[in-house]
């Protein structure tokens, strides 16, 4: 909305300048008959002038670059048309008052400033004020995208990025070319005499442990049944 009201303003403006200099600007005198060089150089002189060297030329470029600049939707633009058309105005009433000796408003016999000059003034001002309302280019916004939600496939099988490990890293130890001696083994204490429980009386050796007939079928009872007849 602001761009619609300030770019209305602005070409409104410009319309006026583009009709100024076909309007009286002092003492009746149109102003497509001042050349606008005149204005920068010497002074307003009394010499006409063409349509193409007049001050129709200055607000010509005006009014192109306001047009410009409402389509473009460009606030330097305008205000830049706006300032030419209004500044260029108040220089030439200034040389005006300078070549005439004094600048009066319109009075007896539309003598002084007419209306030419009040249209170039009003639409340079109508054209820095659209300038202002204008709300110029909207500025583009970058929104980060979120990341897509998972499929089912890939939240309990994973992908290749995810469930990929990281290679391992091996890494080479440097070799120690003076290497240190290996300490000697320490010697084990030696094994007391008293460590070592003694068998007890109650533990039986292997041939004790055989029962009787097997004894018998050996022939190891014959050296115990010899012992007793030799006695008698």
């Amino acid at each position: 909305m602001r761009n619609v009201l300030g770019g209305l303003l602005a070409l409104i403006g410009a319309a006026a300048t583009l009709v100024s200099p076909w309007q009286p600007w002092y003492n009746n005198r149109h102003g497509s008959a001042y050349k606008f060089y005149e204005v920068f150089g010497s002074g307003i002189t009394p010499s006409g002038s063409g349509v193409m060297d007049s001050v129709f030329l200055v607000f010509l470029v005006t009014a192109v670059l306001a047009v410009a600049g409402v389509l473009l939707r460009s606030r330097a633009m305008v205000g830049s048309a706006g300032v030419v058309a209004l500044g260029f105005t108040i220089l030439w009433m200034v040389r005006q008052g300078q070549a005439a000796g004094e600048l009066t408003v319109t009075g007896a016999n539309n003598r002084g400033l007419g209306s030419g000059a009040a249209y170039a003034f009003a639409g340079g001002l109508l054209m820095i004020i659209g300038s202002l309302m204008m709300a110029g280019r909207p500025t583009r916004t970058v929104v980060a995208e979120r990341p897509a939600a998972k499929t089912a496939d890939q939240s309990t099988y994973g992908t290749a990025a995810t469930t990929s490990r990281a290679p391992a890293i091996t890494t080479t130890a440097p070799v120690d070319k003076n290497p240190a001696a290996p300490a000697a083994p320490t010697p084990a204490p030696a094994a007391s005499a008293s460590a070592a429980p003694a068998a007890g009386p109650a533990e039986r050796t292997g041939t004790e442990r055989l029962s009787k007939e097997e004894r018998q079928m050996l022939g190891l009872d014959e050296d115990a049944s010899a012992q007793p007849k030799k006695q008698n």
